[in-house]
């Protein structure tokens, strides 16, 4: 869809298809798919993310929430939306342990061969796991991903794409995975959700880091990636991706828990530069470092702008002049500057190669 108009509620289509009481089909060429989402306190969005993987029309055989200790009721919903779908798997836990912690239950908890994730303020088009299985299809590939749409929670309205290629289907690598994440960059890769090969991540020992709370999900696809996972990328998009932020009114979105953490991504890269340093070619670790530079000074940014609110005009201004380019790293980021870059973005905003 294309600026439609989307009800954050009923829009993704009906929970089941034409008998309310029979799932979609699964995968006729007998692909197993287990569904994982990883859930905190999103009991007022957790039923669409459900319903769209209801409305698939090529089903999952499973669809596992791994509820991290949600103090909203957030379990309760999945419970009541499980007496009617036995393909639906309520995992909670008894303390707040991190999205890592809460998608690695599920992973282990499956036997299913390909692992599709959805986060619980999101949702899905009715024939992503289909395209998502066709693309998978061809070559032997560790991960698959597609684009994705952005909504606007407060309106309900879902807005453009986020990328175009004119590939259908394009290579997706290490190298151009992290060199999106560039901060002038207009499209960020570490927001896809990919679906993955379980017996991939069994056969290299990869599982979500728990040390972050954090673009813990950008670390998990990278390894994948970094330990030679051949990755496909679908130019469609059938994910819709809630908007932290309305980019018209800036309010929050319902069922947003994002708490950016540039910690956390600094983290990420030092692990992945001690992981694969050894292993990976010279230019992937000199991006890698390049990361982590950016990551930085948009860190250093955000500290200089901090010193200044506080008052502490001096050091804001000290901090500023060692590393100039920071402060405006930092706001080209902020909330409020990707509501102004909205309005002037193209109608077409090209992928990274």
């Amino acid at each position: 869809a294309r600026g439609g108009d989307l009800s954050p509620r009923l829009s993704v289509g009906r929970p089941m298809l034409p008998d309310d009481n029979i799932p979609a089909p699964v995968d006729p060429r007998g692909r197993r798919v287990a569904v994982v989402i990883a859930a905190y306190n999103v009991a007022t969005c957790i039923s669409r993310a459900i319903e769209s993987v209801q409305a698939q029309t090529i089903g999952p055989v499973e669809i596992i929430v791994a509820d991290d200790c949600s103090s909203d009721g957030t379990g309760e919903v999945v419970a009541r939306l499980a007496e009617g779908d036995p393909r639906i798997r309520l995992l909670k836990s008894e303390r707040n342990a991190g999205p890592g912690a809460a998608g690695n239950r599920a992973i282990e908890s499956t036997d299913a061969d390909w692992i599709a994730v959805l986060d619980g303020d999101d949702a899905w088009k009715p024939r992503r796991l289909e395209r998502l299985l066709d693309v998978a299809m061809q070559g032997d590939c560790a991960i698959v991903a597609d684009n994705y749409t952005r909504l606007d929670d407060s309106s309900g309205q879902e807005l453009r794409d986020a990328f175009y290629d004119a590939r259908t289907v394009s290579p997706l690598t290490a190298m151009r995975f992290v060199g999106s994440e560039r901060p002038l960059g207009r499209v960020r890769f570490g927001l896809l959700k990919p679906m993955v090969n379980r017996q991939f991540l069994l056969d290299r020992g990869i599982r979500y880091a728990t040390e972050i709370g954090f673009a813990e999900d950008f670390h998990f696809f990278v390894r994948v990636l970094l330990e030679g996972g051949k990755g496909l990328l679908l130019n469609e998009a059938h994910y819709i991706y809630t908007l932290p932020q309305s980019p018209v009114s800036g309010s929050q979105s319902r069922g947003s828990r994002t708490r950016p953490n540039l910690m956390d991504r600094i983290w990420l890269a030092d692990d992945l530069i001690q992981r694969y340093g050894k292993t990976q070619p010279p230019e992937m670790i000199v991006l890698l470092r390049r990361y982590r530079g950016w990551m930085s000074e948009i860190a250093h940014g955000r500290l200089t702008l901090e010193a200044w609110k506080a008052g502490h005009h001096w050091r804001a201004v000290l901090l500023a002049m060692a590393r100039p380019r920071s402060t405006f790293s930092y706001l080209w980021t902020s909330p409020t500057m990707k509501r102004i870059r909205a309005g002037f973005e193209p109608k077409l905003i090209r992928a990274p190669l």
